[in-house]
């Protein structure tokens, strides 16, 4: 009886979200671990992930230049791509199972690593910064609205389309 107490207790004060999983990351409450991307054995995995995301991310910006307007085409295209991405990335993890083996790899090298570098929001903000100081408030504004705002969207149709997969594959089973 004690235990149980304990437990709700411990989840009452220490935990805000009750009906979501513990974060992997706190051992107990007040205690913490490294989280993995930050383990020796694992940040070469994160690493190479990242170096063939930066990569991608170049490629993008040479095969899209900057519109006529001004309107940055490549950071708009790999911001609202990376979140649809991660957003189906994580759900898809998250649904197959528990934050270990292959799956933390994956999790690590593509949503830590690749879509880290892949995605870039300190050009998103250097860009809304430029066309602020070349007097197109409007282009900036709506850049903005429309990077935020779609990420958010794309971020959740990645999730839902992850789910979706997911609960098509259990009525199959």
């Amino acid at each position: 009886m004690f235990g149980k107490i304990k437990r709700h207790v411990t989840r009452r004060f220490y935990d805000s979200h009750p009906n979501l999983p513990l974060d992997p990351d706190v051992v107990q409450p007040g205690q913490y671990k490294w989280p993995p991307h930050f383990t020796p054995s694992l940040l070469p995995v994160v690493f190479l992930g990242g170096c063939i995301g930066a990569y991608a991310r170049y490629w993008v910006s040479m095969e899209m230049p900057t519109a006529a307007n001004g309107w940055p085409s490549a950071t708009f295209t790999v911001n609202l791509l990376g979140a649809f991405l991660l957003g189906l990335l994580l759900e898809g993890l998250v649904r197959s199972g528990e934050d270990r083996g292959g799956r933390r790899l994956i999790r690590l090298a593509v949503g830590t690593g690749f879509m880290g570098a892949f995605t870039t929001y300190s050009s998103f903000a250097s860009d809304v910064y430029n066309l602020t100081q070349h007097n197109h408030i409007s282009i900036a504004v709506t850049y903005g609205l429309l990077t935020v705002a779609g990420g958010l969207a794309l971020s959740a149709f990645g999730i839902w389309v992850a789910s979706s997969h997911h609960k098509r594959r259990e009525r199959r089973a």
